[in-house]
C-alpha cells in the first residue's frame, strides 16, 4: 500500500503527491497527520487515480504510531466528494466517499504467512497470506494509502437518487439494427 501499483492500475494523469512518513519521525505516541483544501492539481491526479470524473473535496485525519518495534500502523478515515457519471442519465453526479483507514506496515522479511482455511470444502489451503503490508524503505507514503483507500468507496454505478430507466414505448423497434433495416427497404 505503499506505493502505487505499477501494474497499470494506476489511470493517467498528474502523480499523486507524496506525503512520507518515516518510521523515524515518528514518536512513541504517534503523530496526527491531517490533509484539507487540496490544490486543484492533487484533487485531479487522486480523481484520476481512483478513476472518478472529479474531485471538489478531500479530508484525510489519520493516526499513524510505532507498530511491532519495527513497523508502522495507520488508524483514521478518508472522505472526498467526488463528481461520477450516472449510469441512468449519463449526468455528471456527485457522491461522498468516506472509508475508514486501518492498515499495519513491517518490514518485507517480518511479513508472516497463514494458513487460510477452505469453508466450502473444509479443506486447508496453503495460501500466503500477509498480515501486515510491506514497509518498503523504512517509510509510507499517507497519499497512496489514501488514495487506495477511497478506492475502496467508489460506487461502480452512481446512480442519480431521482433518475428512472425508461423502457423504450411499446411498439418501438427492439434494436438500433431494425431501424436501419427499415431505413435500407425504404419503409
Amino acid at each position: 500500500m505503499t506505493e502505487p501499483r505499477s501494474d497499470g492500475g494506476r489511470r493517467p494523469g498528474a502523480p499523486l503527491p507524496r506525503w512520507p512518513v518515516r518510521i523515524a519521525d515518528v514518536p512513541a505516541g504517534g503523530i496526527l497527520m491531517r490533509r484539507r483544501n487540496l490544490g486543484a492539481d492533487d484533487l485531479a491526479a487522486f480523481a484520476a487515480w481512483i478513476g472518478v470524473d472529479g474531485m471538489s473535496s478531500f479530508d484525510l485525519d489519520i493516526h499513524v504510531r510505532p507498530y511491532r518495534g519495527d513497523g508502522l500502523a495507520v488508524e483514521g478515515k478518508v472522505s472526498a466528494t467526488v463528481t461520477q457519471t450516472c449510469v441512468v442519465s449519463l449526468e455528471p453526479m456527485e457522491n461522498l466517499i468516506a472509508e475508514e483507514v486501518e492498515a499495519t506496515f513491517r518490514p518485507e522479511d517480518k511479513l508472516k504467512v497463514h494458513l487460510v482455511q477452505d469453508e466450502e470444502d473444509g479443506l486447508s489451503i496453503d495460501a500466503s497470506v500477509a498480515a501486515d503490508d510491506p514497509l518498503v524503505g523504512n517509510a509510507i507514503d499517507a497519499a497512496a494509502i489514501a488514495a487506495e483507500f477511497l478506492a475502496l468507496g467508489v460506487d461502480p454505478y452512481p446512480r442519480k437518487p431521482d433518475a428512472a430507466f425508461e423502457p423504450p414505448p411499446e411498439g418501438a423497434e427492439a434494436s438500433p439494427f431494425a431501424g436501419l433495416s427499415k431505413l435500407k427497404r425504404g419503409t
